[in-house]
């Protein structure tokens, strides 16, 4: 822990795969990074609960919840190994109406019904035509997607 005060919409990272002051969007709800621990780091909820090499390796995230039971109903509601979206801080992806539309989404309570998602915007520019076998990729994706060594 870096001593954060901690509240609602808070969530610890590995500061070095997440940065602080990221965006973690949860299928309810957006956290915001802001501290860190060393079962966080280490990934021992990810090497002890998974059950396939993927999430064995997965990255963890340690969501903030004000109170032990909020957590429990979050967790009995929710698998263990979820897909988030990791918005950086001060990225291009990052405007002011992205922000205050992850801002504004309200955490689901356990004795409110779910309310609806509106529908997004389709984007304003589409995206450029390609085509696929002429393009090239050059990145060194491989370091990602290789799990990392152990450092002692």
């Amino acid at each position: 822990s870096n001593g954060a005060r901690l509240r609602a919409g808070h969530c610890a990272v590995d500061p070095k795969r997440i940065p602080y002051g990221s965006h973690v969007v949860f299928p309810d709800a957006t956290c915001i990074a802001v501290d860190s621990g060393p079962a966080v780091v280490n990934r021992k909820a990810a090497r002890m609960t998974g059950r396939t090499i993927s999430q064995r390796n997965a990255i963890v995230i340690d969501r903030f919840f004000e109170s032990k039971e909020a957590a429990l109903s979050w967790e009995s509601r929710h698998p263990h190994f979820i897909t988030v979206r990791v918005v950086p801080p001060g990225s291009r992806n990052e405007s002011s109406e992205t922000v205050a539309r992850l801002n504004g989404v309200e955490e689901l309570s356990a004795f409110e019904p779910a309310k609806a998602i509106p529908k997004q915007a389709a984007p304003a520019s589409p995206l450029p035509k390609f085509d696929s076998a002429k393009v090239e990729l050059h990145l060194p994706l491989d370091s990602f997607l290789r799990p990392a060594g152990r450092k002692t």
